[in-house]
């Protein structure tokens, strides 16, 4: 009870060490890391076995759990209990020695991740970690001295008996005894009443796996130092020291989420979507018109409105209610066959050419047969019925020379054609 007693403030201790660096919040991202492992514990010491042991071949099982919580994208601390037994036995003709003992260890440690992004990125699926620490341990060794007949004895050649070698007749009285492995005797020293406690020096090294944004395994390995040598009950040369193989799962509560780009903290990108840059009051995601002037009406498009639906916008159009189906210039006035034919005996063919094809030097002959070639290997269209006539040298083909004169013949009454007839010609000559 009083062990128990002494070991509560200990306990206490180590815990308020990392909710004081956590500073403890109720949000679950501020909460530590929570695990929990098992595997074998190893003692080594001064009882060394059997010849041919291994530190793994007295082994016994053990479990803990462990708190964890990162100060920092390179550093955490953590606090570890962990429960178990260690035991070793050696007979030979030298020495008969055993003990086993309970295990109780809690330590808090400064703990290094390297996925940390500056030796290993943070999204990788496994990273080795390392921890250096400092605990509280309490022991209790027993030995198993003698079975329900009795005591041991051991002889000098290796054998246990039911009775001393120096008693009288034992050669041919005494009897060959098993131990039965049961460890009962409270073991102490002859000469000194030591401590069943210690500090210890916890190390562990181990790799962690990342099953799932908020579950992590862990393989690891702990090599624990210790500041007494009477763990074993024996005391000769250095401290007796543990060694812990493990495998264990870890849960966190907030799962890593990438670093935040602090440059556009201060953004707010939805207004993203309310940005309305001509100022019509329709949001440039859904204005088909950008750029319209201020003031000028728009319709649900952002588009500027069209009444008479010319194609030149109300605010531009100095004839609102021009009648459907007829040409309009810039202004969107109707174009008579009078204003049609004055602009066509303003433009020539030459500049016609020049318009199309912007050389100034292009002849008429050249420029007939860059469109004869571009007919005979590309054109499908056939000359319109309206305009056969004017095909005077019957070659299929409406040369620069006979649009001018139809432009002619239209002005000398020559044709019946109308101006809109002449417009579509010099287009029909270029679409050859």
């Amino acid at each position: 009870m009083n062990k128990k007693i002494t070991l509560l403030p200990i306990i206490a201790a180590l815990l308020f060490s990392v909710t004081t660096v956590a500073q403890k919040t109720s949000s679950l991202e501020k909460m530590p890391s929570i695990g929990v492992h098992g595997g074998a514990m190893s003692y080594l010491g001064d009882i060394k076995g059997s010849k041919g042991s291994t530190i793994f071949t007295y082994w016994k099982p053990a479990y803990g759990f462990y708190l964890e919580k990162k100060i920092g994208s390179i550093f955490g601390v953590s606090v570890n209990g962990t429960f178990g037994k260690v035991s070793k036995s050696q007979l030979d003709e030298q020495l008969f020695a055993n003990f086993e003992t309970t295990i109780m260890n809690f330590d808090a440690n400064l703990l290094l991740d390297f996925d940390n992004g500056k030796v290993i990125n943070e999204a990788s699926l496994f990273a080795p970690y390392f921890s250096i620490g400092f605990g509280y341990l309490s022991f209790n060794p027993k030995g198993d001295l003698e079975n329900s007949n009795g005591k041991y004895y051991h002889w000098s050649d290796g054998t246990l008996r039911n009775m001393s070698e120096l008693t009288p007749g034992a050669d041919t009285s005494s009897t060959v005894v098993l131990r039965d492995y049961s460890y009962e005797s409270d073991l102490k020293d002859s000469t000194a009443n030591y401590s069943k406690t210690s500090f210890t020096l916890p190390l562990r090294f181990g790799l962690k796996f990342k099953l799932s944004p908020n579950v992590d395994a862990r393989l690891g390995v702990a090599y624990i130092l210790t500041f007494t040598d009477y763990i074993d009950n024996i005391k000769d040369g250095g401290n007796d020291n543990l060694f812990y193989t493990s495998f264990g799962m870890q849960y966190n509560f907030s799962s890593a989420a990438p670093k935040k780009d602090d440059r556009y903290k201060d953004f707010d990108f939805s207004s993203l979507d309310k940005i309305d840059s001509d100022g019509d009051g329709v949001k440039d995601e859904d204005d088909l018109c950008q750029n319209t002037p201020k003031g000028v009406k728009v319709n649900s498009k952002g588009c500027p409105l069209d009444g008479d639906k010319d194609g030149v916008p109300d605010y531009k159009d100095k004839e609102l209610n021009t009648p459907e189906n007829v040409t309009v210039n810039s202004d969107g006035v109707t174009l008579t066959d009078e204003m049609i034919a004055k602009r066509l005996s303003d433009m020539d063919s030459v500049e016609v050419e020049r318009r199309v094809f912007k050389a100034d030097d292009l002849s008429r002959e050249d420029l007939d047969a860059i469109q004869r070639e571009f007919a005979e290997t590309n054109s499908t269209t056939a000359i319109p019925e309206k305009y056969k006539s004017l095909d005077a040298d019957n070659d299929n083909f409406i040369s620069a020379k006979e649009v001018t004169n139809a432009i002619d013949m239209f002005f000398e009454g020559e044709v019946d054609l109308t101006a809109k007839d002449l417009h579509e010609l010099i287009d029909f000559y270029f679409e050859q």
